[in-house]
């Protein structure tokens, strides 16, 4: 480390300044800050996906993914802006600033914090990082930033300002000082009253549940959070009267899509609810639900999870989406602004790699103009402006939105008129060996009589008909909203839906499959948030079925008789385990606590899991199949929360038994990679009881 006879230091075209630092870093988390600065000394920043990937652990994921600078990237900066950014930690968002401005300061109170941000972004010149407390820098800061960021930072003040004065309203005071005239505050924070936290997730500073809810009852806390009008209000008090509103989705630290008050989402946009990588969490209720309602009733900028304010005159964004979990060749950015005509969507590559794809936008435009003249489907026009693909703000209702409401309200006839009136308009000339496998229905945008395409990212060079193209819409319609499946599954049955679009269960599995190789090419095996989520991230906890546990646990043996005749199968299809994609085996018991089962395992599941009964339990794997072929040590392969004894069997001490495989392995295993897999269990169960399992488990955790 510096002795700090030198004041300054290099690392690469960084600067780091500790003309003012102490020499005592405050905070700090702890060895995995000595391992991150090791692997940002010894790794290029391009191999950070690599990285987090092999190590699957929070701290490496928070600091190190490139998703972090999404907060930041969409801000129309020109490349001449001078910018500061306070508390800048380890650099997740400073690379991002550092290729979009001229001038990046940084102020940060940790020198190893400042040493990692200082090597990971070695390549850039135009950095330079200010280590020591804000107080002692401020002061010396000059006062004509274009943009001053406080990216989970305000939260703190209390922490770090030293004032008489409200300390939030005192922080942005001291700041809109060293603004230019017309200059911005870009503050990003959690919202005390964000959805998430009434459904059961921790409060992130406190690890506390419901911690900001009851508005902080403890008198010493390490940050503090706002509502909307609290926030405004401190905004208003401080001087900063003019400012927008923004709503990171589903929150400001992997931001995935961002709104505004001009755009806001529609219920089915925000399937991105499950985000606990760090701490077990509750599940009280299905956020996507609740916030279907509150989207209907207008008060999503109430209960958004995380705000992004910008102060000063408002900006041109109205919506953003990124799309940057991807291969490298396939990230992008999408973005509506307002222009002098109208509003425009723009396409923007957010690597080198991905320059290619915006550019074939171009060329699919004209060939799928050209296949569909004269049809009754328009495409949207695209054009070039440098690296980007600019469309026009097509008007009209999402063929999925229209489906919805048909749906909702059972009418049935209506709902499959507009399935067909969709195969015919996207049917035309099918034999052409060029098409859009993408036309899903939330890419056809309805405006009386016309349709238009507006999304043609994927068209490739191949033939798709008609009937291929409307069961992968349908299935890629149900995955997003499983609500819609049971809706219509509650007229009809699979098969019958099936018949009536004159298709057979074939046809749909192999839809599936594709649809599964498409995205497997899409990821190209890099790992999506919803992957790491179901990979590292910590237990969902749901009360309702702790209740059942509980209740079940004093009703004596006829009950814990009947937990222990329940074996439930979950798939996870990289949403994570839910109810909705998990069934209960209705096969018979053959004496003894003996049971086998099959399981058709769906080809885009990514994990299976099997809960052998809602009690504590010993369990035996007798044996498992693959298509019909034994595999052997199936147990080897298996992930479980039970202790295993030396005779094979698992003990259960708790009353949410699991036992949990890796399909992609077991495709693998069985030699049907996109094939249909059947895995079949032969299993033995003997209860334990309560009290037993509950001294059984303390005794585990001495």
């Amino acid at each position: 480390m510096n002795d700090f006879r030198e004041k300054t230091e290099k690392i690469g075209g960084v600067t780091l300044d500790y003309t003012l630092y102490s020499g005592r870093d405050l905070y700090c988390d702890g060895a995995v800050e000595e391992e991150l600065l090791e692997i940002a000394q010894t790794t290029p920043a391009e191999r950070f996906d690599e990285v987090i990937r092999d190590r699957l652990d929070w701290p490496t994921l928070y600091h190190l993914s490139s998703i972090r600078g999404n907060i930041v990237d969409w801000l129309p900066l020109t490349g001449q802006e001078k910018v500061l950014e306070i508390g800048a930690g380890p650099g997740a968002i400073t690379g991002t600033l550092a290729k979009k401005a001229k001038e990046v300061t940084c102020v940060e109170l940790s020198q190893v914090r400042s040493l990692i941000n200082a090597y990971r972004n070695r390549d850039a010149d135009n950095i330079c990082i200010r280590v020591g407390n804000f107080e002692d820098i401020e002061p010396v800061l000059p006062t004509d930033y274009d943009y001053v960021f406080l990216i989970g930072v305000l939260e703190y003040a209390e922490s770090y300002l030293h004032t008489d004065q409200d300390p939030f309203v005192r922080e942005l005071s001291i700041i809109r000082r060293h603004l230019k005239p017309g200059g911005r505050i870009v503050v990003a924070i959690e919202n005390r009253l964000g959805m998430k936290y009434f459904a059961g997730s921790r409060e992130d500073h406190s690890a506390r549940y419901y911690d900001g809810i009851e508005n902080y009852p403890r008198e010493k806390n390490v940050a503090r959070t706002f509502s909307r009008p609290a926030l405004e209000r401190i905004l208003q008090e401080s001087g900063n009267g003019q400012y927008s509103f923004y709503y990171p989705y589903p929150d400001y630290k992997f931001m995935s899509a961002l709104y505004s008050d001009e755009r806001l989402p529609s219920e089915s946009e925000l399937n991105e609810n499950l985000r606990n990588f760090d701490q077990d969490r509750l599940l009280v209720f299905d956020e996507k639900k609740a916030f279907g309602g509150v989207i209907a009733d207008g008060l999503f900028p109430q209960f958004s999870n995380s705000f992004l304010v910008v102060t000063g005159p408002s900006l041109p964004v109205v919506y953003c989406k990124y799309s940057n979990d991807r291969a490298p060749q396939y990230r992008i950015r999408t973005m509506q602004t307002r222009g002098e005509n109208g509003d425009i969507v723009t396409k923007t590559p957010m690597s080198d790699a991905a320059a290619a794809h915006i550019r074939r936008l171009l060329d699919s435009c004209r060939r799928l103009t050209e296949r569909y003249a004269g049809s009754g489907l328009m495409i949207a026009p695209c054009e070039s402006d440098g690296d980007a693909a600019v469309f026009p703000m097509i008007p009209g209702v999402s063929l999925e939105r229209m489906l919805d409401e048909r749906l909702m309200r059972d009418d049935i006839d209506a709902f499959f008129a507009l399935l067909e009136e969709y195969r015919s308009r996207v049917g035309c000339r099918e034999e052409t060996a060029f098409a859009d496998q993408d036309m899903i229905f939330s890419n056809i945008l309805v405006d009386g009589e016309s349709w238009t395409a507006i999304d043609y990212e994927w068209a490739a060079e191949e033939a798709h008909s008609a009937q291929e193209m409307l069961l992968r819409s349908l299935h890629v319609y149900f995955l997003e909203d499983e609500k819609r499946r049971r809706r219509l599954l509650s007229h009809m049955t699979m098969n019958e839906l099936y018949a009536r679009l004159g298709a057979d269960v074939d046809e749909a599995m192999h839809s599936i499959a594709r649809e599964k190789a498409f995205q497997d090419g899409i990821t190209k095996g890099q790992l999506s948030l919803g992957d790491l989520r179901a990979v590292l991230g910590k237990k969902v906890i749901v009360p309702a079925e702790i209740a059942a546990e509980e209740e079940g646990a004093a009703s004596g043996q006829a009950a814990q008789a009947k937990n222990l005749a329940t074996v439930q199968v979950y798939f996870d299809t990289g949403k994570g385990y839910s109810e909705e994609e998990s069934f209960f085996v209705d096969e018979p018991y053959q004496g003894e606590g003996m049971i086998t089962f099959h399981v058709d395992l769906p080809a885009e599941a990514r994990r299976l899991r099997i809960d052998p009964a809602l009690c504590p339990c010993v369990v035996l794997l007798h044996s498992m199949r693959l298509n019909g072929q034994t595999l052997a040590a199936g147990d080897k392969l298996m992930k479980t929360n039970g202790s295993r004894e030396k005779d094979g069997s698992l003990f259960f001490t708790t009353f949410d038994p699991s036992m949990e495989w890796d399909a992609e392995k077991l495709r693998r295993k069985a030699g049907a990679r996109g094939d249909k897999l059947r895995v079949s269990f032969t299993i033995q169960m003997a209860g334990i009881p309560a009290t037993m399992a509950a001294s059984l488990s303390e005794r585990e955790k001495r």
